[in-house]
C-alpha cells in the first residue's frame, strides 16, 4: 500500500493527529480542517524529507478554493499514527504549481 493511501486511511480513522500550535500557524495562513482534508485527500505525494529525525512527506494538492497548498505529514513515534507537520501555499520552485 502506498504511504499516501495509509495517510488517507489514518485520517479516516481519526490517526492523524495535529498540535494546538500547528492548527493555529495553518489557520493565520488562512487554511481551514476542510482545506488540510481536500488537500490530503484530492493530492499527490511529491517527495519524501526529513524533519526532527524523522520521515516527512509532501503533499501537493488544492484547497477548498481550487488553489494550490502543500502540505507536510511526518509519522509520530507509534506506528500507524501520522502528524500534520505544517500545511502552505506553494511558493518554492521545487513545487510542481507555484502561486
Amino acid at each position: 500500500m502506498s504511504e499516501l493511501k495509509i495517510i488517507k486511511k489514518a485520517l479516516m480513522q481519526g490517526q492523524l493527529r495535529i498540535s494546538a500550535h500547528t492548527f493555529s500557524r495553518i489557520e493565520k495562513r488562512g487554511y481551514t480542517r476542510s482545506d488540510m482534508i481536500n488537500c490530503i485527500m484530492q493530492g499527490e505525494m511529491t517527495r519524501t524529507t526529513m524533519y526532527n529525525k524523522r520521515i516527512g512527506f509532501e503533499i501537493e494538492g488544492f484547497d477548498v478554493d481550487g488553489l494550490p497548498m502543500v502540505m507536510i505529514i511526518g509519522r509520530a513515534k507509534k506506528p500507524a499514527i501520522y502528524k500534520i507537520v505544517t500545511a502552505m501555499p506553494p511558493i518554492h520552485d521545487r513545487f510542481k504549481r507555484v502561486i
